[in-house]
């Protein structure tokens, strides 16, 4: 099994991976709308980037729209290719990314606690 990052930007522990998620750069924007964003993120210690992916359902009441983010390491090869392929051709460069890898989710449910996990799978939260 390949080990992505380093100890600061992938920690074993889901909690402590979503903190340091705060601490990478922003490497690149890949595709901007207000309910789907993706960027690419990099530790700015060990070089690693990470797709990041925020997605959200808005229901008009109260303002606490679910929110579903997720974090997953690439490959300089993956980075390259998600560029490469900007907003228009990101989900057909995403294709198999990450289905085999741990990957980071923090779930922000409508009137839940935020909760963070790994799972495998490439499945994006809902958006609108």
């Amino acid at each position: 099994m390949t080990r992505f990052g380093c100890e600061r930007c992938w920690p074993d522990d889901a909690d402590e991976a979503w903190e340091a998620r705060s601490h990478l750069a922003q490497h690149e924007a890949i595709v901007d709308d207000s309910h789907f964003i993706v960027r690419l993120l990099a530790c700015d210690k060990c070089g690693q980037k990470f797709l990041s992916i925020m997605t959200e359902t808005i229901d008009w009441a109260d303002g606490d729209d679910p929110q579903y983010r997720t974090l997953e390491p690439v490959t300089p090869d993956e980075a390259s290719r998600l560029i490469a392929a900007g907003e228009d051709g990101f989900r057909q460069a995403r294709g198999d990314i990450g289905r085999r890898r741990k990957r980071l989710h923090h779930d922000s449910p409508k009137g839940s606690a935020e909760t963070s996990y790994w799972s495998g799978g490439a499945a994006d939260g809902p958006h609108d």
